[in-house]
């Protein structure tokens, strides 16, 4: 018995061992630095406006986001694409602005907003949590103060193409 429970012992030692820095010690998560992507995607707004996105269509572009940016200019975004209609939380982990939060269903209807969305300044396992009560494929993130300057409401109509 003592010896199937030095084996059982071992054998978690060496799966820890394999485990990310962030499981065995509780740091933040680290995740890969993506490239920057042109914003050269157009998304009309319903008031005629439009926004020139970045597209956010891998999950390794969709993990990353607007992580690390300073500031998002007034006509700027990113549009993240889901390969399939879901509920898709979001989180401002790593964040440092502030953002408007755009969910969309396949249709390009708006199902939820969430205005004014504060980064977050904590660590990983202290960030809250937006929206995903609703079914989506599309996200549009903005910057603070779009969803109010253009009087975007649920059950309006985003205009985009992606291909």
């Amino acid at each position: 018995m003592l010896r199937l429970q030095r084996a059982a012992a071992g054998w978690l030692l060496s799966i820890s061992l394999m485990l990310p820095a962030s499981y065995a010690s509780a740091q933040d998560l680290k995740v890969p630095r993506m490239p920057p992507r042109p914003a050269n995607t157009l998304v009309m707004l319903p008031d005629g406006s439009t926004v020139h996105v970045e597209l956010a269509k891998t999950e390794a572009e969709r993990n990353f986001g607007l992580m690390e940016r300073t500031s998002l200019p007034q006509g700027r975004g990113m549009l993240f694409i889901h390969d399939q209609p879901g509920n898709y939380s979001y989180w401002m982990y790593d964040c440092r602005i502030g953002l408007d939060i755009i969910w969309m269903d396949q249709s390009h209807r708006i199902v939820e907003m969430s205005p004014k969305t504060p980064p977050c300044k904590g660590k990983s396992n202290t960030c809250p949590s937006y929206g995903g009560k609703e079914t989506s494929v599309y996200v549009l993130e903005l910057p603070v103060g779009s969803i109010e300057a253009h009087q975007l409401v649920v059950g309006q109509t985003v205009n985009f193409n992606v291909e």
